[in-house]
């Protein structure tokens, strides 16, 4: 500030002053204003002085406040950018922390989506499946056999009929007709128990 009153005023800069500036002000009713200031050069002995019309004087204060609201300015926007800067780094270690939360859950997924355990389950499936159907093939088999043991049974007792009848074979074959178009009721009716 010293600096731009003396360059407005004139005075060389080239070397700071030793002394600060002091200011007398004479009588309210005297519109001046005295400064000395001490400027050092080999002898400390030689000092100028400046008079200041309190015009100047105003002008310079106007200038300090202008100065001063601007550095407010310029601190207000320095707090704004720091709490900006703050919520920054919050939301980057926010963001950070969803990263590493995900990427975690990439790895649980791609241990869950390994083919070890879905290969497991389709074999279990398959297996289950396969021996169901075995098993009901199995029964079916043997209701095969069955109905092959009893389609022997009936033909033995057919040759039993034939050599009972003897040269009668067509009356066998109305009998047999017979006995297969009653039901087991009408048989009992006739006193016939079984139809061999």
């Amino acid at each position: 500030m010293e600096k731009e009153i003396r360059e407005k005023w004139g005075e060389s800069t080239s070397q700071p002053p030793e002394v600060a500036p002091t200011v007398t002000t004479a009588p309210p009713t005297s519109a001046t204003i005295e400064i000395t200031t001490g400027t050092s050069a080999k002898n400390n002995s030689s000092s100028s002085s400046t008079t200041m019309t309190t015009e100047d004087l105003i002008k310079a204060m106007e200038e300090l406040k202008l100065q001063i609201s601007e550095l407010k300015e310029a601190k207000e926007k320095l707090a704004k950018l720091e709490v900006n800067y703050d919520k920054s780094k919050m939301t980057v270690a926010e963001k950070t922390r969803e990263v590493k939360a995900l990427e975690s859950r990439v790895k649980a997924l791609e241990k869950d989506l390994s083919l070890d355990k879905p290969l497991g389950e389709i074999k279990g499936i398959l297996w289950t499946n396969s021996s169901q159907s075995i098993s009901n093939v199995w029964r079916s088999i043997q209701t095969i056999y069955e109905q092959i043991d009893l389609i022997a049974v009936a033909q033995v007792e057919i040759q039993k009929a034939r050599t009972l009848l003897g040269h009668m074979p067509e009356q066998a074959n109305r009998l047999i007709h017979f006995l297969n178009t009653k039901t087991s009721e009408e048989l009992a009716a006739l006193d016939i128990r079984d139809r061999t």
